[in-house]
């Protein structure tokens, strides 16, 4: 047993030296970065790690307000890349600045498409800071050297390592908090007030406390459907993000006659009973239909968490809980709702005439939903003059050129676009930021399946909208929130 535990030792001793010397490690004054590459059937699999120095840190591939983003640029010949992903850094506040950094290792990783002749070469570039910043660069030629090292280095990763990864947990907890608030969506505030409403009501606690765990599994499974069919259809080289299934007109279709369903069972014209109402199935089934009635919505925090999700080439245990993730922090409130009903009942008030007055109001943003997804469906919208169609090749120039440039992207089905669009967009202050700083808009409409539309928020780093992008003039671009409000743009435009 003894010579056995010393032999074993020795083994995994040996496995450390071999797989921590496998990849190739080159460093400047202030980062080191370990870089190996694979290859697997038709593609090439990048792994980068950023190790900055003691007491430094680079700003992120999204910096905030200002810096110099961590890049990579691909020199590819006949090879294409097929998606990147960057760590999510930290944030810091400096001097009143709100900045994304690595202070941490991070990870870059990336897949490429396997073709004959010249091995591509990336260049990464960043900006390492203390009390002075110091814009620095290495770069990688993917020589066969590399990959004979990186074959070693992969069949020795270490998994354990890999799933305590800060920025994946960072990322679960984004979800779970875009879940929560994507409650308070126009579109599903309404549906967690009928559930509500059913607990007020309810005077079995023992059903209660079913209905919520069969509320919370329907959300749960709906969310894994969603997060499957992604899944498969991303894999299978489709660019596609969340409420990709409003880009179907059947879909639409039948959602809009749902919304019109619910606004009219909201007015009381029409009174849906079965004989199911009274069973877990029915909470289960509202648990269901609660998620891709919010399907059109994107909450806070909840963009970014999908983006990583959506653009990961991390095994698929790191992907799903992401939406499981999402989908626990929607069916949060009402599942506690159910759970202690008894708190809830002392904070609403009692049961009474308030709760038909109320229910009606609310009505009105279902005939409102109804109305907007008739106008998807036939898609008849002008687009305003102010605004240019996205096109890549115009917003590159005019970035290069030095303009100032904002762009939108949008979806028709996306009703969190919308709100924005009318609060901020059609506002005179915004047409006025934009007017005084000479700043060119481009919308980018989502609304089909447009490619390049999908690239772009790939390359952004988002799998969803809304996004809003603006280079400031100076080629470093920035990311607004994604419910921003004037003073925000006035911010980012002004600097004031």
């Amino acid at each position: 047993m003894k010579y056995r535990l010393i032999f074993l030792s020795i083994f995994f001793l040996l496995s450390f030296i071999f797989s921590a010397s496998a990849a190739l490690r080159r460093g400047t004054e202030h980062n080191i970065i370990e870089f190996q590459a694979f290859e697997n059937g038709d593609n090439i699999y990048i792994e980068a790690y950023f190790i900055p120095q003691q007491g430094w840190h680079l700003y992120s591939h999204t910096p905030g307000s200002i810096g110099l983003p961590t890049n990579a640029e691909w020199t590819l010949y006949e090879h294409r890349l097929l998606n990147e992903d960057w760590s999510l850094g930290e944030d810091i506040n400096y001097e009143g600045f709100n900045l994304n950094v690595y202070r941490q290792p991070a990870v870059y990783k990336a897949k490429i498409s396997s073709a004959n002749g010249k091995k591509p070469s990336v260049k990464f570039s960043w900006m390492a800071c203390k009390e002075e910043c110091i814009p620095e660069s290495l770069v990688f030629e993917l020589t066969p050297e590399i990959f004979s090292q990186s074959s070693i280095y992969n069949n020795n990763l270490s998994e354990e390592d890999t799933r305590l990864d800060i920025s994946w947990i960072r990322v679960l907890f984004f979800a779970f908090i875009g879940g929560i608030i994507l409650n308070f969506m126009p579109c599903v505030f309404p549906i967690l007030f009928l559930k509500i409403i059913s607990v007020l009501k309810q005077c079995d606690n023992n059903k209660d406390v079913k209905d919520s765990f069969a509320y919370l599994s329907g959300i749960l499974v709906c969310f894994s459907v969603i997060a499957i069919v992604l899944y498969i259809l991303r894999r299978s080289g489709e660019e596609i993000g969340w409420g990709f299934q409003l880009q179907s007109p059947l879909f639409v279709g039948i959602m809009a006659l749902l919304f019109l369903v619910l606004a009219l069972v909201f007015l009381g014209i029409i009174s849906i009973r079965t004989n199911i109402r009274y069973l877990p199935t029915s909470s289960f089934m509202t648990g269901f239909l609660a998620v891709l009635i919010a399907s059109p919505c994107t909450a806070p925090f909840m963009g970014a968490a999908l983006g990583w999700a959506l653009m990961t080439d991390r095994p698929a245990y790191f992907y799903y809980p992401v939406f499981i993730s999402l989908g626990l922090g929607y069916g949060l409130p009402f599942f506690l709702a159910g759970i202690y009903p008894q708190a809830l009942k002392k904070i609403l008030p009692v049961p009474g005439r308030w709760m038909v007055i109320f229910q009606r109001l609310l009505a009105i943003p279902m005939i409102i939903t109804f109305s907007w997804l008739i106008w998807v469906l036939v898609g008849t919208r002008g687009e305003t003059s102010s605004w240019q169609f996205y096109k890549p090749e115009e917003v590159q120039s005019d970035v290069l050129s030095g303009k100032k440039v904002l762009i939108n992207f949008t979806a028709k089905w996306c009703i969190s676009c919308l709100v924005n669009e009318k609060r901020i967009f059609s506002d005179k202050e915004f047409m006025r930021l934009v007017r005084e700083n000479n700043i060119s808009l481009y919308k980018a409409d989502w609304t089909k399946q447009d490619k390049e539309i999908s690239e772009a928020l790939n390359r952004y780093g988002r799998g969803s909208v809304p996004l809003y992008i603006y280079y400031d003039g100076s080629m470093n671009y920035h990311i607004l929130p994604q419910l921003p409000d004037i003073d925000d743009f006035r911010k980012i435009i002004t600097g004031k």
